[in-house]
């Protein structure tokens, strides 16, 4: 096969996008300059001045915790100035595999030195990826999938904020230090290099994308907005923000778990009630239609401060009369009389009696929505009613109720934060906590409310992820 081909009188190599040509430039300068120093020096010791005394700092690693401390000064004084000292770059060739060498290997200042050098593994992966995906396009002339454009699109992205945090790293994202001090850094051609490599990778993935009229998701874009601010607020003001996000930090798994473990349970009733409610039974249809209307017309809070406060008085009054009136159950009537439950335990049960009740009517939406066709089909084919629904309704329902199912996570994810007044530690409750000790109202509840929504944001993309992998032609 020839190697070259004639166009419009111009001789061009069959593969060869321009736009490729200039990613893979991009990420050559990406690789060269990851090996090459990136800053001549970096920030050893620090003097803090306050009105009545002053806190010397050295640092092996990288300047760390210098925000913080002139945003907390002791008791009884105030903040007043902080002078510096620089040295030569210590940590090897101060190039950026060293850098994350560095990362990988000193458990002792691990801590100062992995947020730095996940930047840089930020970008080096950009490179890599951009290389390959363009080796392959010009191997094979196939065009780059829509998904794979769009991920190294956000990967670009991402790659020329990590540079910038890169060299906020040098100066614990104090902007007063960046200004006065930047000049005595030294920045090399190893940062310069892959920072331009970054800017080169973004802009041709741009043209890529514009070229095949792939718009960018602004979905994804406000997560990564959100999260952005979540974390530049740790970072350029830790005082008290930093501080604010550790005390959240096990209340957000505790918002998760609950989430997670009333969901599961929230479809297994959910699909326990659909079925009730299209059951020709009356005994069925009845407790299921009985069970959906009046827990559908309780708040959901309510329904948390019932099972809190007043069922257990009724499991108590139950207890006891079976003890005392059911002689050979007396054993089950001291257990109910007994009985607590823990807190996580009454906010799983009452999200999942609440949304459980939506769920049966979704459910029973997307059964009915399937055509009375099919159960006769799989009927007359020898297929009992339960083997029908299984095999034959029930995977077509799936797919039309993913959508309002997502919608109910999402739902559920915020209404979680009804469960502190059941003294469950979530989110919302230790936001309170920390409110109620330090008396920061707008600070507290600004980063309650972003992580909040990094999290709702980012359970919506993912659901409609399941969507578009679940579509089909009707």
């Amino acid at each position: 096969m020839s190697q070259s081909r004639e166009s419009d009188g111009k001789r061009t190599l069959p593969g060869l996008d321009p736009r490729f040509g200039l990613a893979f430039a991009g990420a050559l300068l990406i690789l060269t300059s990851f090996f090459l120093p990136l800053f001549a020096n970096k920030i050893t010791r620090t003097v803090t001045y306050y009105t009545g005394e002053t806190v010397e700092s050295s640092y092996p690693g990288l300047i760390w915790d210098q925000q913080y401390r002139e945003g907390r000064p002791p008791k009884q004084q105030e903040y007043v100035r902080t002078t510096v000292e620089f040295g030569p770059t210590d940590i090897g060739s101060g190039s950026g595999w060293a850098w994350v060498e560095a990362a990988a290997r000193d458990e002792q200042n691990r801590r100062q030195l992995v947020g730095h050098a996940l930047c840089l593994v930020i970008v080096l992966c950009d490179a890599i990826i951009i290389s390959l995906v363009g080796f392959r396009h010009w191997r094979t002339h196939r065009v780059m999938p829509s998904g794979v454009a769009k991920f190294i699109f956000y990967l670009a992205v991402v790659s020329v904020f990590a540079m910038l945090a890169a060299l906020l790293y040098q100066f614990d994202f104090d902007v007063s230090l960046l200004k006065a001090q930047i000049g005595q850094l030294g920045i090399g051609f190893g940062y310069w290099g892959m920072s331009l490599g970054s800017v080169l990778v973004l802009a041709s993935v741009l043209l890529l994308c514009q070229d095949r009229g792939l718009a960018v998701s602004t979905w994804w874009v406000l997560v990564f907005g959100a999260a952005i601010a979540v974390w530049a607020l740790t970072k350029f003001k830790p005082a008290p923000f930093a501080e604010i996000a550790q005390f959240l930090s096990d209340g957000v798994v505790v918002t998760l778990r609950i989430t997670a473990s009333s969901f599961l349970f929230i479809l297994l009733v959910g699909l326990i009630g659909g079925l009730g409610r299209i059951s020709k039974n009356p005994l069925l249809h009845g407790v299921a239609s009985l069970y959906v209307e009046i827990v559908r017309g309780i708040p959901l809070l309510v329904q948390l401060l019932f099972i809190w406060f007043a069922l257990p008085q009724v499991y108590r009054s139950v207890g006891a009369y079976i003890a005392e009136e059911i002689p050979f159950a007396a054993g089950a009537g001291e257990w109910l009389i007994n009985l607590r439950l823990s807190p996580f335990a009454a906010a799983v049960i009452g999200l999942t009696a609440c949304y459980g009740a939506y769920m049966s009517e979704i459910f029973r939406a997307g059964i009915a929505s399937i055509s009375r066709g099919q159960m006769e089909a799989a009927r007359s084919l020898g297929m009992s009613y339960f083997q029908a629904m299984r095999y034959v309704i029930l995977p077509q329902a799936v797919r039309v109720v993913l959508p309002p199912v997502g919608n109910e996570f999402v739902a559920l994810l915020k209404d979680s934060s009804l469960v502190s007044v059941l003294a469950v530690s979530d989110l919302t409750r230790r936001g309170r906590e920390y409110m109620a000790r330090t008396f920061l109202s707008l600070e507290t509840w600004a980063l309650v409310a972003l992580i909040y929504l990094v999290m709702t944001l980012l359970a919506s993309r993912v659901v409609a992820v399941f969507e578009e992998k679940a579509s089909f032609d009707k």
